[in-house]
């Protein structure tokens, strides 16, 4: 399918998420109309980009015999993704801190002066920088939105999330300047990924614990292996008090 996108997202590093459900039904989604409308109904809108984001402009949508898909290209924000009517569902979309030039020189910029006391850092071979902050909403709204199509009964029983990173080798963590940061976490595989297996009813009620798991997971693999899951998880109650 890659070939044939009508942007070029798997041209730069990326996210590639997937949900499949425990068992395969071929119309799940009654019709393409209403896979339309659930999108519409579960699209998280915690802040100015909506997960996934459904184009309202027709020559940024398209039909398959069952499928529907959606793409943009804005701002240095690559996305593409669908959803079939069995209830798979396939995104993929820009590692947007490095393909957004502004907010990649500022990640520069702000890691620069957090890792001042190290020396020996050739900061013109690290190819990108990874936010912290992003991260953990990013994971969250991929979360919080399987969550709302379990509620949906799009999903019961067992769902399977594939979260994947591709494109990121050496790329480093970090966080914005008024927080402390003190370590060089840098990717040393160009994929990171995981699949996890859930029940519908536990992700309905706990999508948050199950996205924050996911974060660390993440995060282990860049280096940083411990984390505080209570900072993380009060970043997190504070994103989620957007929810509408």
């Amino acid at each position: 399918m890659a070939n044939d996108l009508p942007v070029a997202v798997t041209n730069v590093p990326h996210w590639r998420v997937n949900f499949r459900p425990g068992q395969y039904r071929e119309d799940l989604i009654g019709s393409l109309e209403e896979a339309f409308h659930v999108i519409e109904q579960t699209k998280v809108s915690l802040r100015g980009w909506d997960y996934p984001h459904l184009s309202r402009r027709d020559t940024e949508r398209s039909f398959g015999n069952n499928w529907i898909a959606s793409w943009s290209d804005f701002g240095g924000h690559l996305e593409y993704w669908r959803l079939y009517q069995s209830g798979q569902f396939l995104h993929l979309f820009s590692v947007r801190e490095s393909t957004e030039t502004a907010w990649r020189q500022k990640l520069e910029n702000d890691t620069k002066m957090h890792l001042r006391h190290m020396r020996d850092v050739d900061w013109q071979t690290v190819p990108g920088f990874i936010s912290i902050i992003n991260f953990l909403y990013t994971v969250t709204e991929i979360f919080e939105f399987a969550a709302r199509l379990c509620a949906r009964r799009i999903y019961q029983g067992e769902l399977t999330i594939t979260v994947e990173l591709k494109g990121v080798r050496a790329f480093v963590l970090t966080t914005d300047w008024d927080r402390a940061w003190h370590s060089y976490c840098a990717a040393t595989e160009d994929k990171l990924g995981r699949s996890w297996s859930v029940r519908s009813d536990l992700l309905l009620s706990e999508s948050s614990e199950h996205s924050l798991k996911a974060v660390v997971w993440f995060f282990e693999r860049f280096g940083w292996l411990k984390p505080s899951v209570d900072v993380l998880r009060k970043d997190q109650q504070q994103f989620l008090k957007r929810r509408a």
